[in-house]
């Protein structure tokens, strides 16, 4: 029975007023039995004690106070609620006149990370010295995988670090560093503390495979990764991964490099990124290329969209920003592979572009422009000639006028004219010859609303261009200086709330000297079907008027969620008309996958993609990739096995959680670089 009121008053009395004025802190304490023994002079609480000073929650099993050393003793299941921080311990100690104590084989959970502790020295009002220190984010009492300190510091509600921590993975020691911090605001455990990975796998180019990374975060932005690898007879490859990342700026660099000995050559690669903003208006970006051969990513970065790089891009921009406009100063360099390797082929620096944005001048006009200057660092004739460079300076402007006429609410009619003034100091093979080309420009689109659930959309554009130095066309060129002549005419149909479905199809005017023009444009038909927000469909049909034949087909379905369950299915037909492609006209490209946690803890995943004819007379495999994970608790695990073309490797990947607990229930949780906290199993 807890205590009664009348006991309750008698001791918050006897704590505020005995000739001691016991510790001058008004303490409101609740007991299944107090007793106050004067001659000593200590309180007595025991059973279910609870009391609470200067936003202080403490509960424990028994609790004494010695007035006349002005103490406090806890003892058996103690809590304590300091700072939004919950510490679990055996026994407490805590002197009020030194405002100093300390806290006996603690456990402690704050901001996904548990600790665990031999004693704690209170040194401030919230901070507290730590001894024997075990920090993990296993929830389990024996964790997985976790530090171990013998001294360190904890800031309630702040920050917690610890001095010379080794990890342990069980009862094996496996990696030093000088010192682990982990912020307890919260926040995403990815960035913060040290993770590993291991890959062991067998690949058809080298034979058994070894990869293996490390990763440590210095902070909720900043984190690092080294990496190292076998990759059997090819040899042994290192690289290394710096991110950075805030509000107003955020960078990173890769690279990696590799003695290949199936080929006898160095293959490396580096790529840096950084962008920053300075202020509400200016930012600054810079991106850089390098790499050794078109093909590295095919064996040493399979991760990367781009599996062969022809064409690398590197550049820097300067960028202003306002109401009224966007001003780009920009530095960029392109490189071509050959046979010599990677050769720089254009150099731009500088490139300046400024673009007005559309804005209204007078009788409801509308007018926009942009300007651009251009010195370009450039190959002549690169094909037969290659390694002959010559500068190259362009200009331009870009002048719109247009006006919108509404008709009643369901026709607009928007005409539109303006003109291009482009001019350059050299021609292609850097003959000198400073050349003025003007573009005249004029568009005509209407938009009709037919009914609530149709939209026709009708447009007719011009553009001339005149011959050098002059403002007449330049109607003795073989398009008679007609760039583009074109009507056309699109229809949008919504039918209910789930489907909708739109037509293109245009007609040309242009008249060509040497040769009949191709007239109309194929005739497009698109369909998305979305019944439910977890289905979508997806067909494009294509088929050419003249001659009127078919030409291609594409669907694409998907049924469910990537992190949950999923089904996708894809095909695309072609009917060329090149020569040269004429033997895959019969081809069908098809793509299939699904995925689904099998269990809580068990996840697999299938994707294919096949080129088959429609006879089915053949099948040939493109892309073959199966992954298996399994959820244990503190690590994962997972089986990949990959096929693309002659190519093939199966590997194992285990590596530490960087998230505890484990969580795959974030429907709407936005792609990151750093996905795998959510989704492992790929």
């Amino acid at each position: 029975m807890k205590t009664s009121l009348i006991h309750k008053i008698i001791l918050i009395l006897a704590v505020l007023f005995l000739p001691a004025v016991v510790f001058a802190y008004q303490i409101d304490i609740a007991a299944d039995n107090l007793e106050y023994d004067q001659n000593c002079g200590k309180i007595s609480a025991k059973g279910n004690v609870v009391f609470v000073w200067e936003d202080r929650t403490v509960s424990a099993d028994y609790v004494e106070f010695i007035i006349e050393e002005k103490v406090m003793r806890a003892y058996g299941n103690v809590k304590v609620d300091e700072g939004g921080n919950a510490v679990f311990a055996n026994s407490v100690e805590y002197y009020y006149d030194e405002e100093k104590g300390e806290i006996n084989e603690t456990l402690g959970y704050s901001a996904m990370v548990f600790m665990r502790s031999r004693k704690m020295d209170r040194i401030d009002k919230n901070a507290y010295s730590i001894n024997n220190i075990t920090l993990s984010t296993c929830d389990l009492d024996h964790p997985h995988t976790y530090f171990k300190a013998k001294k360190g510091k904890i800031v309630l509600g702040e920050r917690i670090t610890i001095y010379n921590p080794i990890l342990y993975v069980g009862k094996v020691p496996v990696f030093y560093l000088p010192i682990v911090t982990k912020s307890l605001k919260g926040g995403s455990g990815f960035s913060t503390g040290l993770s590993f990975t291991v890959e062991p796998g067998y690949t058809s180019e080298g034979g058994f495979s070894l990869k293996t990374t490390a990763a440590y975060g210095f902070s909720e932005s900043m984190n690092l990764k080294a990496m190292l690898d076998y990759f059997g007879s090819r040899g042994i490859g290192y690289g290394g991964e710096f991110n950075y990342f805030t509000p107003t700026a955020r960078g990173s660099i890769y690279a990696y490099n590799i003695n290949d000995n199936s080929t006898g050559t160095e293959r490396w690669t580096v790529r840096p990124y950084y962008w920053q903003r300075i202020n509400n208006e200016w930012t600054i970006q810079s991106q850089a290329e390098f790499i050794s051969d078109t093909s590295f990513n095919n064996y040493y970065n399979q991760d990367d969209w781009e599996r062969t790089l022809n064409t690398l891009h590197s550049y820097f921009s300067l960028t202003r920003q306002d109401k009224n406009g966007n001003l780009m100063m920009l530095a960029e360099r392109y490189d071509t592979y050959s046979e010599d390797g990677y050769e720089p082929t254009m150099i731009a620096l500088p490139q300046i572009n400024y673009s007005y944005y559309p804005k209204k001048i007078f009788f409801g006009m509308t007018h926009n422009f942009d300007l651009t200057y251009r010195n370009e660092y450039r190959e002549y004739d690169p094909y037969n000639n290659p390694g002959n460079f010559f500068y190259k300076n362009t200009a331009g402007l870009t002048y719109n006028l247009s006006k919108d006429f509404r008709f009643g609410r369901r026709f607009t009619l928007k005409p539109s004219v303006g003109f291009i003034e482009n001019w350059y100091d050299k021609d292609n093979t850097g003959i000198t010859n400073h050349n003025f080309v003007t573009r005249y420009l004029a568009s005509l689109n209407s938009r009709l609303r037919v009914n609530r659930w149709m939209d026709w959309n009708v447009n007719y554009a011009i553009r001339a261009r005149s011959a050098e130095n002059s403002l007449d066309v330049d109607s003795q060129n073989n398009d008679y200086g007609i760039e583009t002549n074109l009507l056309s005419f699109t229809n949008y149909m919504y039918i209910g709330s789930r489907t909708t479905v739109r037509n293109f199809v245009s007609y040309s005017f242009r008249d060509f000297r040497y040769s009949d023009p191709s007239r109309w444009s194929p005739f497009i038909t698109e369909l998305t079907y979305t019944p439910k927000y977890y289905i979508t469909a997806y067909v494009r049909q294509s088929q050419l008027l003249e001659p009127f034949k078919f030409q291609s087909m594409q669907m694409d379905v998907k049924i469910g969620e990537l992190e949950k369950a999923y089904i996708n299915f894809g095909a695309f037909y072609q009917n060329y008309e090149d020569a040269s492609l004429i033997y895959r006209s019969h081809e069908v490209d098809n793509t299939f996958g699904f995925g689904v946690w099998l269990n809580p803890k068990w996840r697999l995943d299938y994707n294919i993609r096949t080129t088959a004819t429609l006879d089915f007379k053949y099948i040939r495999l493109n892309d073959h990739e199966f992954r298996l994970y399994r959820d244990l608790h503190c690590y994962n695990l997972g089986l990949t096995w990959r096929i693309r073309g002659i190519y093939h490797e199966v590997f194992f990947k285990f590596d530490l959680k960087t998230n505890m607990p484990f969580s795959r229930q974030k429907a709407d949780e936005q792609y990151r670089e750093e996905e795998d906290i959510f989704y492992p199993w790929r």
